[in-house]
């Protein structure tokens, strides 16, 4: 299907020259008859008609094959050497003993329970991911992405462990093959158009949204390009408690995949500066901005020593400048917040 759309399209002058346009007797002109012009759009939009429908069809395939696929363990590996075969073997006009010998060879890895957690958890994705291309109501993907997120992130924490000393460490799985919740990280944080599920169905030219994120930890991205635009649009006042969702979800994923003292250096420098991000997003679109201005002052003032310290009491103060000239009516109440310290409840994820 993927080589049959191009050559419609590729032998459309022709038919169109065959069948639409009726010849013209100087052999000079250059425009086209209001005829003709009806013609080629008729069947531009028959064309039209028929990839759409061909790209539905696809889609349509592939869902009913991934959310199989996705239900169990032995269905995800089935598809998946099912998918290896056809993309590494089939195509490349190999034969069926190379594989066999490849899936020998590959016995182990295809036993180990994360390298099948991380397959049902592709396919899963893509599920959304697909879904997500001509979608109409955007909620029920907001709410599926937002119960991936945690699933995924707990994933690969539960292939994690820390040492008394708080060194990390692959939990013992009996094999060197795996690679422990390394290899489960670096899976889910590659775009799920690139895997064999994809290009066995041709999916990899077909998935284009715009303002999508196909890594399936890709959270910032998930957050930045989808979560926060739906949230701005339909329930802002409620985007404070999806950044802290976000906020809380990086800083689990990374306290499960470094030692204990990576984690306090990373949450030393990159904690303020998320906390920083927030404020500064909620400020620009005006969702709490009194609090959110508090917040950013209580940052600056905690956190003086931080390498963009300096750069945020610059933005800081331009922005009380920027507040008071257009807001200068501001409630009293909200004001003197400005000059207390606001109570913050540290995430989980720092324990």
């Amino acid at each position: 299907m993927k080589y049959f759309i191009p050559t419609i399209l590729f032998c459309v002058p022709a038919f169109l020259l065959a069948q639409s346009i009726a010849p013209v007797a100087p052999a000079t002109a250059s425009k086209l008859t209001d005829e003709q012009t009806a013609n080629i759009i008729k069947q531009l939009d028959q064309i039209e008609s028929l990839i759409t429908k061909n790209r539905g069809d696809s889609f349509k395939n592939a869902l009913a094959r991934f959310k199989a696929g996705e239900a169990n363990d032995k269905d995800a590996l089935s598809l998946y050497l099912d998918c290896h075969r056809l993309e590494h073997f089939e195509r490349k006009d190999l034969k069926q003993t190379d594989f066999l010998v490849w899936k020998d060879k590959n016995e182990d890895r295809h036993k180990d329970p994360e390298f099948l957690i991380g397959l049902r958890l592709q396919l899963e994705y893509l599920v959304i991911c697909i879904s997500a291309q001509d979608a109409t109501e955007v909620a029920p993907l907001i709410s599926a992405l937002q119960a991936f997120i945690p699933k995924a992130v707990s994933a690969v924490q539960s292939t994690m462990t820390h040492s008394s000393t708080g060194a990390l460490k692959d939990k013992d799985k009996g094999n060197n093959n795996g690679g422990g919740g390394r290899q489960l990280l670096d899976t889910l944080r590659q775009s799920v158009t690139g895997t064999d599920f994809c290009k066995a169905y041709l999916l990899d030219d077909l998935l284009k949204k715009q303002d999508w994120e196909y890594a399936p930890l890709g959270i910032s991205g998930t957050y930045q390009n989808v979560i926060f635009p739906y949230y701005l649009k339909n329930k802002p006042a409620e985007l404070p408690a999806q950044w802290e969702a976000r906020i809380n979800a990086e800083l689990l994923l990374r306290k499960a995949v470094t030692s204990e003292t990576e984690y306090q250096l990373f949450y030393k420098e990159n904690y303020p500066q998320l906390l920083w991000t927030k404020n500064s997003y909620l400020l620009k679109n005006n969702i709490t901005p009194i609090s959110a201005l508090a917040d950013m002052l209580k940052i600056v003032r905690e956190n003086q020593t931080h390498a963009n310290a300096n750069s945020w009491v610059k933005e800081l103060r331009q922005a009380v400048i920027e507040t008071q000239s257009t807001d200068a009516s501001a409630s009293t109440t909200e004001a003197t917040s400005l000059s207390t310290t606001p109570e913050s409840t540290a995430p989980a994820a720092k324990n």
